[in-house]
């Protein structure tokens, strides 16, 4: 696979904000570009009148990139004193540091969502704190409650993103470190949840330097703090790392969806995902992305679950 071209230009784009960016750049990617797929776990993104946003506290400091597709090519604006480091992390983000080359699609289902959406590559945002502390918040609810969280825990503890960026940063580890558990429940986070963010925020520093761990090592590590298992490992790995095999076993939905995209049976569990996505070992990450984007699980015979946000208790 060549290596994506990145040239420094100032591209030529509609107004996104009152502010001029502090760097701009145009990335023409060798790959097709699934902005969808790509960032599909990444709870600091967000897509906006056909801009996509990511606001991070990058090591450089606080960063907010937009970014948009215009003929193949991709160009984005960053703003803030982290906006190098965002402009650079750019390729990564949306796919670059991911390798598929050797993905082979092996079933008819595989094959035919690949032809149609392309094969999907990971992100790699490299920031493991905000990776991992999303992941936490998303444990044991409904998406849409957890979603409400993310933002909320930015816009009550977090700091504005710069350029005026439609989502807020998410809280540093120091400011997460601070908050009593009736904060985290204004947030609409319970104890249990806020008890890991708090564990995530501590181990912040070591966090960061999953960077250059592989994905299975990476998820072991990650696995050795308290509170977190499989299930948001591979969700934190697979969104700051680029970790194309991991797989969310725990999950409510992706093991009925997998089994019955897979082989035609309703009511999978743990044990039948992993059986059928063996062939695909290395890949595996890849797969349920393909799957999840294709909304292929079984028919809902039952009510979809209740939206319950404690911070209205």
């Amino acid at each position: 696979m060549s290596v994506s071209e990145i040239n420094s230009a100032t591209p030529q784009r509609s107004e996104l904000t009152q502010q001029p960016p502090r760097c701009s750049t145009v990335f023409r990617p060798c790959y097709k570009l699934n902005f969808e797929l790509t960032l599909l776990w990444v709870k600091t993104c967000k897509r906006r009148k056909g801009v996509g946003w990511w606001c991070s506290e990058t090591p450089d400091g606080s960063a907010a990139l937009a970014f948009r597709a215009i003929s193949g090519e991709v160009i984005a604006d960053a703003w803030g004193p982290g906006a190098e480091w965002a402009i650079a992390q750019l390729p990564a983000l949306l796919g670059n540091s991911d390798d598929p080359s050797d993905f082979r699609p092996l079933d008819p289902v595989i094959s035919e969502l690949t032809e149609k959406l392309g094969v999907p590559r990971l992100s790699a945002t490299g920031r493991w704190y905000e990776a991992t502390a999303t992941a936490a918040i998303f444990q044991r609810v409904v998406s849409a409650d957890a979603r409400a969280s993310v933002a909320r825990m930015g816009r009550l503890f977090g700091a504005e993103a710069p350029g005026g960026a439609p989502l807020p940063l998410f809280p540093k580890p120091e400011v997460a470190l601070r908050l009593p558990d009736h904060d985290f429940h204004r947030a609409g986070v319970d104890r249990s949840r806020s008890r890991v963010i708090r564990i995530a925020a501590k181990h912040a520093e070591r966090l960061e330097k999953l960077e250059d761990v592989a994905g299975a090592e990476a998820r072991e590590w990650l696995q050795q703090l308290s509170g977190v298992g499989p299930w948001t490992a591979a969700r934190s790995s697979a969104v700051a790392g680029a970790d194309a095999d991991a797989v969310p076993v725990g999950d409510l939905h992706v093991p009925r969806m997998v089994t019955y995209a897979l082989s035609g049976i309703n009511g999978g569990d743990d044990n039948s995902m992993l059986e059928l996505l063996e062939p695909y070992a290395g890949h595996r990450c890849r797969v349920i992305r393909l799957l999840r984007i294709a909304k292929a699980g079984p028919p809902r015979y039952f009510p979809a679950p209740t939206p319950f946000d404690i911070a209205h208790i």
